[in-house]
């Protein structure tokens, strides 16, 4: 019985080295985002204009945070009390795709398919096979010279997407059936990231070495192919080229600030996760400004793959860049596989850019289920801490039965309505109340002598005021101009009924609720008026010192060794 015990509330683990750290903290920064996301976004608000105020959002916001986010739990020795799971689906997608590669022909290249219809056309087919959909010619011969055939013509990559991979109903309210191809896919990346943190942190920090290196050799190789290509030159200059006209637009600002938040994972506790099982004298600081450096490296890197292949595309197809450009899964499911469909082998370069998105997404799905697994860990010790095995089959299934919406025929709406509000309003307000009560309640001097204790030497006093003034301001803005810019949820031209909108506004406050619920019995449990009350629930508990005394006894216990 006493063994039982004592293996319940085994000692919290550690990272064998800061290098696993710092690579789990790069795959987790480093995800699809950096790929699909901000090369539109940097597109869509000034090209190389746009790099100014992300970069000194970047300063401002990204590296105080960071500071913040890996000072705290690294004291502490101790992770979010909350977590929840991102939606799985997109890797489900990509390993739909990865699998069609490995086909005679690419079943995104032409209209002769079940799946196609009567509006289909390939830009595609000319290039790379000799067989053609004789029904649908004048419209592959017209879409060479830009010419749409009729405004409701289809290329046969968005058919592809849309009637063979989604199986598009169409809207919300008709959800269609279970697309089990898709089930199956999300069961088998579940079943891998299993294998990837059953044995904890211990066995998935190295796996992170790969996971998160891979996709900067990859890009590598797609980038000088698509420097060989015709038309690269254009679309880098459409890439960097500044128009200034654009900073004077509050929506860039806002655009950058909210990109350098959604790249960093600032509100999603995976980094305060991943610090929480450093070494008390890990050099936090060092990490904090590497890590965010390497985020934009890597979007500005992602973006300049994704725009050679653009500019390439767009001359071989006779139409300007703009025309081509698309948000969201739109550049990985439909623009890059059809541009990557007109190089000779294109199978093997689909399934090179397939399984660069795969890996990238796999890291980060690897700790959001650290988080949970953490989480419970810390919350229960006594149930999970030795029980990572199970812990890690539990959550695993779990988010398998939480993405089962996703892939219904109708499941397309379900992410578009959960990605519109999910960020909206609880995670910038989390990360606000987060720099708040730690500058101001806690103490930002308190905090910089905790990281002086930590890494053995004084931070810039600077800092401070980032942490009390910049940060928290900054993050208030964004969040207001957030709520001013916010419309209900649409997808493409559909409006969404009034239904879902509502659900929306749910989901954008769920990840408020644990901290209201969590508030709500702290002040309860003490006693006395409300403004004792308050004063005792804003001091540390006992046990927040506690991986700072285990360490001051380690070092006692040593130098008495030596002394003996």
């Amino acid at each position: 019985m006493d063994n039982t015990v004592s293996k319940a509330t085994k000692k919290r683990e550690t990272w064998k080295n800061g290098k696993e750290f710092m690579f789990s903290c790069i795959g987790v920064s480093v995800g699809l985002g950096n790929i699909w996301r901000f090369p539109y976004i940097c597109y869509k608000n000034g090209g190389g204009a746009f790099l100014i105020p992300y970069f000194l959002f970047m300063a401002i916001l990204a590296i105080p945070q960071q500071i913040l986010q890996f000072s705290y739990p690294q004291f502490s020795s101790m992770g979010p009390a909350k977590a929840w799971v991102c939606c799985p689906l997109f890797k489900a997608w990509i390993l739909y795709y990865f699998g069609s590669c490995f086909t005679a022909h690419l079943p995104w290249t032409s209209c002769s398919n079940a799946w196609n219809t009567e509006n289909c056309y390939s830009r595609v087919l000319p290039y790379n096979t000799t067989t053609t959909n004789t029904s649908l010619t004048s419209h592959n011969v017209s879409s060479l010279t830009g010419i749409v055939p009729h405004s409701t013509a289809k290329t046969a990559t968005e058919e592809f997407w849309q009637y063979k991979v989604l199986e598009l109903t169409d809207n919300i309210e008709d959800m269609g059936q279970i697309r089990w191809t898709l089930l199956l896919c999300n069961v088998a990346v579940s079943t891998i990231v299993f294998f990837c943190v059953f044995r904890g942190i211990k066995m998935s920090g190295k796996i992170m070495y790969v996971a998160a290196s891979i996709p900067y050799i990859f890009l590598t190789i797609l980038l000088i192919r698509g420097l060989t290509l015709e038309g690269a030159g254009q679309g880098l200059r459409y890439y960097f080229i500044p128009r200034w006209e654009e900073l004077l637009n509050l929506s860039v600002w806002s655009d950058a600030a909210v990109q350098v938040i959604y790249s960093a994972g600032f509100a999603a506790a995976d980094l305060v996760t991943l610090s929480s099982y450093n070494d008390f004298h890990h050099n936090l600081y060092r990490d904090a400004m590497i890590i965010p450096l390497v985020d934009a490296f890597t979007s500005l890197f992602a973006g300049c793959v994704i725009f050679v292949t653009l500019g390439y595309m767009a001359t071989t197809f006779n139409v300007d860049i703009q025309d081509v450009v698309a948000d969201g899964p739109g550049i990985a499911f439909m623009i890059f596989p059809e541009a990557i469909s007109t190089l000779p082998i294109p199978q093997l370069w689909s399934a090179l850019f397939f399984f660069t998105l795969f890996t990238v997404g796999l890291d980060s799905r690897i700790v959001h289920l650290q988080v949970v697994n953490g989480a419970l860990a810390d919350v229960y010790p006594h149930v999970f801490r030795s029980k990572v095995k199970m812990t890690s089959a539990a959550v695993c299934i779990l988010t398998t039965i939480i993405g089962i919406p996703y892939v219904y025929q109708g499941g397309m709406f379900v992410v578009q309505l959960v990605d519109w509000y999910i960020a909206s309003v609880g995670s910038l307000l989390i990360i606000l109340l987060e720099s708040s009560v730690l500058a101001w309640i806690y103490g930002s001097e308190r905090l910089s002598k905790d990281i002086e204790l930590m890494v053995g030497y004084p931070i810039p006093r600077f800092w401070q005021f980032f942490w009390k003034f910049i940060t928290p301001i900054t993050t208030f803005f964004i969040w207001v101009v957030s709520l001013v810019k916010h419309r209900p949820v649409t997808y493409g031209a559909m409006s969404y009924p009034v239904w879902s909108i509502g659900v929306g506004w749910i989901i954008a406050i769920t990840p408020l609720l644990p901290l209201a619920v969590n508030m709500i019995y702290t002040l309860a449990k003490h006693p006395g008026g409300l403004m004792q009350r308050l004063r005792e629930s804003v001091k540390p508990l006992p046990n927040w010192t506690k991986n700072m005394d285990e360490d001051l006894q380690t070092r006692d216990s040593d130098r008495h060794a030596m002394l003996l």
